[in-house]
Formats: C-alpha cells, sequence, structure tokens
C-alpha cells in the first residue's frame, strides 16, 4: 500500500512539472512570436516611410507622431530651460517686496521698480530687485486666503524672498495676527519704530503666548508716493516687514524712500558692504 501510494504522487508530480514546462514554453514562444511581429511591423512601417517622397514623408510623420515631437520638443525645450535657469538666475536679492491685490502695474520692470534701481544705484547684475505684484488673496476671511496666490505669499515670507509686503489697512491689520509680519518694536526694527512711531499700525496676534496686546506690524503710508505717483491702492496702504526678512536695512531704505525720499540714494560703499557681506554667507 505504502509504495503504491508512493508511485502515485511520483506520477502526478511528473505530469504536472510536464504541463508547466509546456506552458512555459508556450508562454515564450508566444513572447517571442509576439516580439517578431513588432520587430516586422516596424521595419514594414520605416520601409514604408522610406518609400515616400521627401515631402509625402515629413506630412506621414506629422499625421502619425504628431503628439510625440510636441512631447518630445517640449521636454527639450523646458529641460533646456531649466538648465539654463539653474545656471544662470541671480537667487539673491538686495530687496524684495511684495504688492498683493496691486491695482496698477508696480511688478518687476515697472516704472516703480525702473525708478527704485536707478535711485538705489543697486547693480541688478549682481542681485536681484525683486517687486512681486501677481498676488491675489483676502486676509481678512478664511476663504479669501484659500488660494495659491496666499501659498505663494507664504513661501515667500518663509523663504525670506520676501523683505516688506504693502496692503490696504484692514487687510495688513487681518494679515498681522498670522505672526508673519515682524514686531516693529523689536531689536532688529529698533530705528523704524523710533522714526515711525506716529505711524505705526497694530495688530493683535492669535498666538496669546507671544501677545494678548497689540503689536506694532505695520507703517500707515496712505501719503507715500506708492498712493500718489503710482495710484496702486484706493484711500489707505500700509508697509510691512516679513519676519523672516534677511534685508531689514533694505526693507527700512525703500520705506524712506517711498515717504519722499528721506535717505537719500544708497552710499557706493554701503552698496560694496551689502554685496561683500552677502557673499561671505
Amino acid at each position: 500500500m505504502n509504495s503504491g501510494n508512493g508511485r502515485k504522487p511520483g506520477k502526478s508530480r511528473n505530469a504536472g512539472s510536464s504541463r508547466n514546462a509546456g506552458n512555459s514554453r508556450n508562454a515564450g514562444s508566444s513572447r517571442n512570436a509576439g516580439k517578431s511581429r513588432n520587430a516586422e511591423k516596424r521595419r514594414e512601417e520605416l520601409a514604408k516611410i522610406a518609400s515616400l517622397p521627401m515631402k509625402q514623408r515629413i506630412q506621414y510623420i506629422w499625421d502619425y507622431y504628431w503628439l510625440w515631437i510636441i512631447g518630445i520638443g517640449f521636454a527639450v525645450i523646458f529641460g533646456s530651460w531649466f538648465l539654463w535657469r539653474s545656471t544662470t538666475a541671480i537667487r539673491e536679492n538686495w530687496i524684495g517686496v511684495v504688492f498683493p491685490n496691486a491695482m496698477t502695474r508696480v511688478g518687476n520692470g515697472s516704472k516703480l521698480w525702473k525708478d527704485y534701481v536707478e535711485y538705489t544705484g543697486y547693480d541688478t547684475t549682481q542681485k536681484n530687485v525683486l517687486f512681486e505684484d501677481q498676488l491675489y488673496f483676502d486676509p481678512t476671511t478664511p476663504s479669501g486666503m484659500n488660494n495659491p496666490y496666499y501659498e505663494t505669499f507664504v513661501a515667500m515670507i518663509e523663504t525670506g524672498q520676501m523683505d516688506a509686503v504693502t496692503m490696504r489697512r484692514e487687510e495688513m491689520e487681518a494679515l498681522g495676527k498670522s505672526g508673519r509680519l515682524i514686531d516693529l518694536s523689536s531689536e532688529p526694527c529698533r530705528e523704524i519704530y523710533e522714526r515711525y512711531k506716529d505711524r505705526l499700525v497694530y495688530s493683535i496676534p492669535y498666538d496669546t503666548e507671544y501677545s494678548t496686546e497689540p503689536v506694532p506690524i505695520g507703517i500707515d503710508v496712505s501719503d507715500s508716493i506708492l498712493m500718489t505717483e503710482y495710484q496702486i491702492y484706493e484711500k489707505s496702504c500700509v508697509y510691512a516687514i516679513g519676519s523672516y526678512s534677511r534685508n531689514i536695512d533694505a526693507a527700512a531704505r525703500f520705506l524712506d524712500w517711498i515717504l519722499e525720499g528721506r535717505s537719500g540714494p544708497v552710499a557706493p560703499e554701503i552698496l560694496k558692504a551689502e554685496t561683500e557681506q552677502k557673499t561671505d554667507s
């Protein structure tokens, strides 16, 4: 009994192995046949294209492969642009100012930008003067901040690309609650605080551990050239400095300038010192 039972499973295993081997051979044969057919189709396609006159050949290739051509072309163009941008872009800023909800053109290349670059003597081949006027959001309501513009704004603050920001008064007071604007009574801004204490704008932060009292977060510049000459907003305008600003001195200089150019053009030795300071850091 035992030996008989032993032989039967053996036969079964052998039969199973034969079937598996047969299935493998069949699958392999099918794959090989499929590859052969694909190769034959490619050869026929190439022979067909080669037999056409040049004009018809170009038209045929475009008609049947236009999507691939556009995709490859886009990849090449984007790859070339990204390589150029990554190797030539100037990453440091003399100053970065954001003008959310601006009613007029005040971004890079605008009259405001040109006037300020000329006034200061900043060399934009060394570092950027970044003026951003293409952000639109309303910090007075939760829904008004639920958009990509606000996310970009936050990213610019937290990466230190934004040194200063202008907004209407009610918008700035709402934004000031978030803690993303520097406390002007803090040590880094003490000179600004003392110089413009009669223009301070306050906001009570959401972070009650920081303060439960109003904190100075902005300077009222409603009578500045931003309003009188460049008409950036209606009725009110407040200037504030970002919590992660890398260029507080430059932000103070821009503030002086928009309030009738109190500080005068930047001295060459100051520009040189700021350039060397950035290089060393």
